[in-house]
């Protein structure tokens, strides 16, 4: 691994815990209820399945679930998460690497999942690169994101000044594009990179990744027609 990969993995390592915590209490349940319909309608039918970033190993585990003798990959550079992947999950095999360099055969896969990793990474065309590389011509892949118009720098919920009217939610410097270390706690940090629609829909196109369709969705706990969630299904084209 170079020093940028090396950083990563030291950085997913710390939050190992806190990530395994969150899943346990149930904190994910809500981007589950949305994402697994979308799993059922595109996975179906698919025999070679990577879940990059994997984590916990939620998104693989549910994959397997909607397919019917697809073989499995969950994938992720920390190796505490892939060990705790592997003992609350089964059916799954799991590889740590980062995303910018995997140990798969070009045009292995016929699907990649990639939920909540392309905000987390220094180097976006790396990883589409790499992706495209293991993925097989008319390959589907699945990007699940914060939403980066609505997640940019200093957005979120702002008072309304007037007593009759809804809370509003403010956008921060959409079209500056930022990667910053973020503290999740006074122990916690994790990379979140900021970058622009255009950003990623043109590292998609230069990989020939042909956009199907894009879904945004709000969350319940979250304000009332707000989507906090992108996802963008995607097809390899060549």
């Amino acid at each position: 691994m170079n020093n940028s990969q090396q950083n990563a993995k030291s950085i997913w390592d710390k939050l190992s815990e806190w990530w395994i915590r969150g899943i346990e209490d149930d904190e994910s349940s809500e981007y589950v209820e949305i994402i697994v319909p979308l799993l059922e309608g595109i996975l179906t039918q698919k025999k070679t399945i990577l879940d990059v970033g994997t984590g916990t190993g939620r998104m693989a585990q549910e994959a397997g679930r909607v397919t019917e003798h697809a073989t499995i990959v969950g994938g992720d550079i920390s190796i505490r998460q892939l060990r705790h992947a592997k003992e609350v999950t089964s059916g799954i095999q799991f590889v740590q690497h980062s995303i910018e360099q995997m140990p798969f055969k070009n045009e292995q896969f016929d699907a990649v999942i990639c939920s909540m990793v392309l905000e987390h990474l220094e180097s976006l065309l790396e990883a589409v690169s790499e992706i495209a590389r293991i993925l097989e011509r008319n390959g589907t892949l699945l990007i699940i994101m914060n939403h980066p118009v609505f997640q940019s720098p200093n957005s979120g919920a702002a008072i309304s000044h007037s007593h009759d009217s809804e809370p509003i939610w403010g956008i921060g410097n959409y079209l500056t594009e930022t990667s910053e270390i973020e503290k999740i706690s006074s122990e916690i940090e994790v990379l979140y990179a900021h970058r622009t629609l255009s950003t990623y829909f043109n590292a998609l196109s230069e990989e020939n990744f042909m956009i199907e369709n894009v879904i945004e969705k709000s969350l319940s706990s979250g304000l009332s027609g707000i989507p906090e969630l992108l996802m963008i299904l995607c097809r390899k084209v060549q």
